[in-house]
C-alpha cells in the first residue's frame, strides 16, 4: 500500500494521478486498513527571544533544505553573481556599484518568480489560479557577509527590501544570525564589543588593526573588577538542587546553579542580612575562582543588586578563566573561521599573568 501512495506522490501527469488514485482506492478497498492515533512525545515552550524562529532544518545533514512529500522545503539562499561576472566587470562592460547591483538582483529575483508558475503545474498539477502562492522575492543586498556555519552568519547589508541602510555615514545595517553578539549569556560590554570586530571584519579591515583592537580590549578587561568578567545566566531550580544536596549530602547540578547555592552559603557565612539571596528564576553573574580554603570553583551574584559586600569583592576571582570564556570562546566563535591569530594578542599579558595573585 505504501507504494501505491508513494506512486500518487510521484505523477508527473493528471492522467497518471488517477490511475495511481484508483489502484490505491481499489486496493484500500480490498483490505483492512488500521488507523493508529500517535502521542506527543514532547512539548517544549519556547522562551521569548528576538532571534527568527521559522526557519526549518534538519539533524545530522549539511544541507539547509530538505524535500517534504516531494517539496523542497527552504527558508532562503544567499548568492552572488560577482563569480560569474568577474571578467565583464573587470574590463568595463559591466558596472559594478551598489546601484547596479541592487538592479541586476532584482532582475534576478523577477525571473525566478516567473519560474514557479509552470513548475507548479508540472510538479503538482497546480492550476495557474493558485500557483501565485509560490513565489520568490530578494530581501537584501549586502556589501560583504561572513559565513561561520549553518545558520550562523552576518552581513553588511545596505538595501533591505527596496530601503537604503548606508545612509548619512552608516556603512549599513550588520543582519546577524545565530552568533554570540545576541545570546544573553553573553555580557553587553562583550556583545559591543563583539558588534565592533565584526564590523571591522566586514567593513574588510586590515588584520593587523583588527587584532590590535582585541589586545587592546583584552588590556581593557584586564583592569576590570573581577566580579565585572563573570557571565550572564538564568539560576533555575535553585530550591530542587539546594534540597536534593541537604538530603543526599552531594548533588549533581549545573554550573551556575552550584554558583548560586555557593553565594548563599557565603552570604550566611559572612552574616550578611541584607544582601538577596539567589532563589528560583533569578538572573545572576557566574564569576569563577581560583583555588581556596572552601574548594568553591564559582560563585554568583544577583544581577540586580546594587551593592556587593566587601565580603564578596574580597574573593580571589580568576580572570584569566573568565577570559578564556567571555573573550577566547566568544571570538572563536565569531571569526575562527579567518586566518587570524587570535594567541598573538595574548602575548602582552603573559608576564603579569604568571605573576598575578588577584584581581
Amino acid at each position: 500500500m505504501k507504494k501505491e501512495f508513494t506512486n500518487i506522490l510521484n505523477a508527473t501527469s493528471i492522467e497518471q494521478v488517477k490511475e495511481y488514485t484508483d489502484a490505491f482506492l481499489k486496493l484500500v478497498g480490498s483490505k483492512k486498513v488500521s488507523v493508529t492515533r500517535g502521542k506527543v512525545s514532547k512539548v517544549t515552550k519556547i522562551k521569548k527571544a528576538n532571534d527568527y524562529v521559522y526557519d526549518i532544518g534538519m539533524k545530522n545533514s549539511k544541507h539547509p533544505w530538505f524535500f517534504a512529500n516531494n517539496i523542497l522545503i527552504h527558508n532562503s539562499v544567499y548568492f552572488s553573481a560577482y563569480p560569474i561576472l568577474a571578467d565583464d566587470i573587470a574590463n568595463g562592460t559591466i558596472a559594478w556599484d551598489k546601484d547596479s547591483v541592487t538592479k541586476l538582483y532584482d532582475q534576478i529575483a523577477d525571473q525566478v518568480d516567473t519560474t514557479f508558475v509552470s513548475f507548479a503545474a508540472k510538479a503538482f498539477h497546480c492550476p495557474k489560479s493558485r500557483s501565485t502562492v509560490i513565489a520568490a522575492g530578494r530581501e537584501i543586498v549586502a556589501s560583504s557577509g561572513l559565513y561561520i556555519t549553518k545558520k550562523r552568519y552576518a552581513a553588511l547589508v545596505y538595501d533591505d527590501e527596496g530601503e537604503r541602510k548606508d545612509t548619512n555615514g552608516s556603512p549599513g545595517k550588520v543582519k546577524a544570525m545565530g552568533l554570540d553578539l545576541r545570546r544573553s549569556d553573553t555580557p553587553v560590554y562583550m556583545q559591543d564589543f563583539l558588534k565592533e570586530i565584526l564590523l571591522m571584519v566586514l567593513q574588510d579591515a586590515p588584520k593587523d588593526d583588527v587584532l590590535e583592537r582585541i589586545t587592546k580590549f583584552r588590556k581593557e578587561f584586564e583592569g576590570m573588577p573581577g566580579w565585572d568578567k563573570g557571565t550572564p545566566k538564568r539560576a533555575n531550580k535553585v530550591g530542587h538542587y539546594r534540597r536534593l544536596e541537604e538530603k543526599q549530602g552531594k548533588a549533581n547540578m549545573p554550573g551556575h546553579v552550584r554558583a548560586a547555592l555557593n553565594w548563599n552559603t557565603l552570604k550566611r557565612m559572612n552574616g550578611d542580612k541584607y544582601s538577596q539571596e539567589i532563589v528560583d528564576g533569578m538572573k545572576c553573574i557566574v564569576c569563577k575562582l581560583k583555588q581556596n580554603p572552601l574548594g568553591y570553583t564559582s560563585v554568583a551574584y544577583p544581577t540586580d543588586e546594587l551593592r556587593l559586600p566587601e565580603w564578596f569583592k574580597e574573593l580571589p576571582f580568576d580572570g584569566p578563566a573568565m577570559a578564556d570564556t567571555i573573550i577566547d570562546n566568544k571570538l572563536k566563535n565569531l571569526i575562527g573561521v579567518l586566518d587570524f591569530d587570535l594567541e598573538d594578542t595574548k602575548q602582552h599579558t603573559t608576564f603579569s599573568s604568571l605573576f598575578d595573585f588577584g584581581d
